[in-house]
């Protein structure tokens, strides 16, 4: 026995081991690899502490020893040291993007036998109790998670709707899960896997149960559907948003449920899952301006379904009167029946375009570029997207590598991409220049809270510029020649408490009671919160080499 002590005095001492030691103890003999090793109330105590005791991976009844800890552990750790990576390598960048198709590190960490370590680990840190420490590994822990979460997506999305019009209702739940993501919600980054919305499809389920009860067998066509126009508009409620139309939560399929409010593209979406499950063929009919199903009547014309009008069934002539303004010609290829693909194509550009006329995240081109990720699976032809992605892209001054998944661009067009964005992005490290000392008439340090006098925000400082580093055109819009010392003062760069980011002369800034500011990005610039002052991360201190004797 090590220590010549008894095992439970010796197993006692190792519980109190910070968990690196442990796993070195354990290679200094042989009697302490056993000991270490073979100690179940040693690693059951650690497992729990870290929260990897069990996992749903595990086999039933299977005993934690020192190997299973120790790749979970290994894998804690260089999760821990890619977020610090991750930190250095966005700092100069405007939004942060992870791409995990370029990220050998996380594509290991997802293998099979780490995929849960990884999220699990992940949420921990987002979910940390305090909410002043460790500002850095929460960050860049919720955008690995939005990645992973969008990887799963994909996965999920390019299995049940490749071709098949059936799965549209599956799919357009997926869709809202993405949207989800791009905007951070916890309950859906914090889901190892994109699972099924139970609710959801137990709301379904009802609706199509209480039509079931009111329907024979001997129910034709036409009356099936006034049963369910019955059960939805009446009973569930169900019913068009037409005074809040362009609310993006009007295209997510489980947001309509939950409101009872919709568009005619998910009302129309949300009626041909309820009469496929009660054994109807509706076609889904990707109509201009508006959104149909259509069926083969008992007379044996084919009809259409305006779901968005309460279920109205209208010929084709009234179809055409549907959009008075718009002139639509009487073609055959506006009665078509779409593809799963399309209908939730479809459903990505409206969010795109519903994202551009009503606010709804902080980056709109951000949001935006997030979308077009998803539209380079659902349609590669769409030159129109890429196009509009590229764009997005050079404004925020990062590469994208899904573009290359749009078949339709050009092998030029790509390699002029690249090099503007490359250039775009070269430019921004050059106004992010390393600086080495502060100048005395630079009075105020990064950290420090600050009170702006004229708009009377509270916002923290993450950088600065000994004069006016924006162009002209920049100025004349601020007004800056309306100040005192105009451009030739000290800039500020700061994170305000309305999750903005601005570009802040001296003499608009006083020092302030200091708070915390709970911007989206600060852990981007700053580690912790001492309750005086944020202190710069590592990255930071890259920038600004003098801080670690500031």
């Amino acid at each position: 026995m090590p220590l010549d002590l008894p095992l439970e005095l010796v197993e006692q001492i190792l519980l109190r081991l910070p968990l690196r030691d442990l796993v070195h103890l354990s290679s200094l003999s042989s009697s302490f690899h056993d000991l270490v090793h073979n100690s179940r109330l040693l690693w059951t105590h650690h497992l729990k502490a870290s929260n990897l005791l069990v996992l749903s991976s595990d086999a039933p009844g299977c005993v934690n020893n020192l190997e299973k800890f120790k790749g979970r552990y290994l894998c804690v750790r260089e999760l821990e040291e890619h977020l610090e990576n991750l930190s250095h390598q966005h700092i100069h960048n405007t939004i942060v993007e992870i791409d995990l198709d370029q990220d050998p590190i996380v594509s290991c960490l997802l293998s099979p036998d780490l995929r849960e370590i990884t999220h699990r680990h992940l949420s921990n840190s987002l979910l940390s109790s305090n909410k002043f420490t460790s500002l850095t590994s929460k960050l860049y822990s919720r955008h690995l998670l939005v990645a992973l979460t969008q990887a799963g997506i994909i996965r999920e999305l390019m299995k049940c709707v490749p071709t098949e019009p059936g799965a549209v209702f599956q799919g357009s739940l997926l869709i809202s899960r993405w949207v989800g993501a791009c905007l951070g919600e916890l309950s859906i980054i914090h889901s190892v896997q994109p699972t099924e919305c139970i609710p959801v499809h137990q709301t379904v389920e009802d609706i199509v149960n209480q039509c079931r009860a009111r329907l024979t067998p001997a129910s034709n066509i036409e009356e099936v559907l006034g049963v369910i126009n019955r059960v939805l508009y009446q009973d569930f409620g169900l019913r068009k948003n037409a005074d809040n139309y362009y609310d993006f939560e009007n295209n997510r399929i489980d947001k309509v449920l939950y409101k009872k409010t919709g568009i005619p593209i998910t009302i129309a979406i949300l009626y041909h899952e309820v009469a496929t499950r009660l054994g109807l063929s509706l076609s889904l009919i990707n109509f201009p301006r508006h959104f149909l199903l259509s069926f083969q009547g008992t007379s044996g014309d084919t009809m259409y379904i305006d779901c968005f009008n309460e279920g109205d069934i209208l010929s084709r002539t009234q179809c055409l009167q549907l959009c008075p303004m718009s002139n639509i010609a009487d073609k055959d290829y506006y009665f078509q029946p779409t593809t799963c693909l399309q209908v939730l194509s479809r459903l990505v550009r409206n969010v795109i375009a519903f994202g551009q006329i009503v606010p709804i995240h902080h980056n709109r081109a951000f949001f935006a570029l997030n979308l077009y990720k998803i539209m380079s699976y659902l349609a590669p032809e769409d030159y129109d997207s890429a196009v509009h992605a590229m764009n997005f892209s050079l404004d925020l001054r990062i590469k994208c590598t899904f573009l290359q998944k749009f078949t339709c661009i050009e092998p030029d067009v790509w390699s002029k991409y690249c090099r503007r964005v490359g250039q775009a992005a070269e430019s921004l490290k050059e106004h992010l220049s390393v600086k080495r000392s502060k100048p005395d008439r630079v009075l105020f340090k990064i950290g420090s809270v600050m009170l702006h006098v004229r708009y009377n925000y509270t916002c923290v400082v993450y950088g600065w510029d000994e004069c006016c580093m924006m162009g002209e055109q920049w100025q004349e819009r601020m007004g800056i020649s309306q100040l005192d010392h105009q451009a030739s003062q000290p800039y500020y760069k700061v994170l305000a408490e309305d999750d903005s980011e601005r570009y802040v002369a001296q003499e608009n800034l006083l020092e302030t009671r200091s708070v915390f500011i709970s911007h989206r990005d600060v852990g981007k610039y700053f580690s912790m919160y001492d309750g005086e002052r944020f202190v710069p991360n590592a990255a930071l201190r890259s920038i600004y080499t003098y801080l670690g004797n500031d």
